[in-house]
């Protein structure tokens, strides 16, 4: 069985046309995959995201949520204009204390789609959750608690779709405390492959990126007294879902966001071929026109995934017609 593709993009071509013609041709739009790569077949993608922000509310985290607050309206235009079907919620890590606020929803409503009113002003406010909660940072469990089978078939209810890419975003400037940092990455990976079944080649369909203290050099503090503590088991989850990392002291937090709106469209809009081609006779149309084979701003063909990604001003919106044409290369 192939790969079901619900969050990229498969090529199919007929196989006699290949016999024939030594070309392959595929007419691409979204929607869900089938499950078995059946030639002659068109299918397109599906364009679903859940996001979920894991905010750290422990003292001295305000300025860093206001940072990020600041970067959403970039976000939400760009997933507007590529009409992406999207879900965010948000939880805080403050699973205890004197304000234990997290392991739900914040707000009401407390799932935001592109359908609520004021959504980029409305999830702008929700960020900036405050610094009011534990000291003792428990932002996995948070995550746990609200994605778990209980909490969703109750309060969180409607918010993991089964089709959808999961996309996880933690701000915080600790490390977290949920388990230690040698046993959170691999239970939480466990936790997040249970319920979000692997496709069947093995990648996930889900991803964590984490915005904090990457590392204990540099000038980036979890405070002013000079001490940092950087995100062992944030960036564990980071690298083992291909998720990105970027650093909680850049007051203008647009390029951290912007990094991963971009692994979102990556993994939304991967073209894996069923096939592998010979390079040179690759054609990609969007649409209709030709788009150049551009790393910036057109498409590129990563040989070790035999995908066609695109990138930039080039990635393509839901209701793009995609069309690859390319010589296999056992026509060889």
């Amino acid at each position: 069985m192939a790969k079901s593709y619900g969050l990229g993009f498969v090529a199919l071509a007929s196989a006699m046309t290949m016999m024939l013609l030594g070309a392959c041709a595929q007419d691409v739009k979204f929607d869900l995959p089938p499950t078995s790569d059946n030639f002659g077949q068109s299918i397109t993608y599906n364009n679903k995201v859940d996001i979920l922000w894991v905010m750290d509310n422990s003292s001295s985290m305000s300025k860093h949520q206001t940072n990020l607050s600041q970067a959403i309206p970039g976000l939400m235009t760009k997933l507007n204009s590529l009409k992406m079907d999207y879900q965010m919620a948000v939880v805080t890590s403050s699973m205890g204390g004197t304000n234990p606020n997290g392991g739900q929803f914040i707000g009401s409503p407390g799932i935001l789609n592109k359908n609520t009113p004021n959504l980029t002003s409305v999830l702008s406010s929700r960020l900036v959750v405050g610094q009011d909660g534990s000291d003792n940072e428990r932002g996995l469990e948070s995550m746990e608690t609200v994605l778990s089978s209980s909490y969703q078939a109750n309060q969180g209810r409607g918010f993991l779709r089964s089709d959808a890419l999961l996309v996880v975003i933690a701000l915080s400037d600790e490390d977290d405390k949920s388990k230690s940092s040698a046993s959170a990455v691999s239970y939480y990976t466990n936790f997040l492959d249970s319920i979000k079944r692997p496709y069947s080649d093995g990648t996930r369909s889900w991803m964590f990126n984490f915005i904090g203290i990457l590392s204990l050099s540099g000038t980036c503090n979890t405070t002013s007294l000079d001490y940092k503590e950087p995100g062992l088991a944030f960036m564990g989850l980071s690298d083992v879902s291909g998720g990105t990392k970027g650093s909680l002291c850049n007051s203008d937090m647009s390029s951290a966001v912007s990094e991963i709106r971009a692994r979102i469209l990556q993994i939304l809009t991967d073209f894996k071929l069923s096939s592998k081609p010979v390079e040179s006779t690759i054609v990609v149309k969007v649409n209709g026109q030709v788009v150049a084979r551009n790393a910036t701003n057109g498409w590129d063909y990563l040989a070790d995934k035999n995908i066609i990604r695109f990138y930039g001003s080039a990635v393509p919106a839901a209701d793009a017609s995609i069309k690859v044409d390319f010589k296999p290369a056992e026509a060889n």
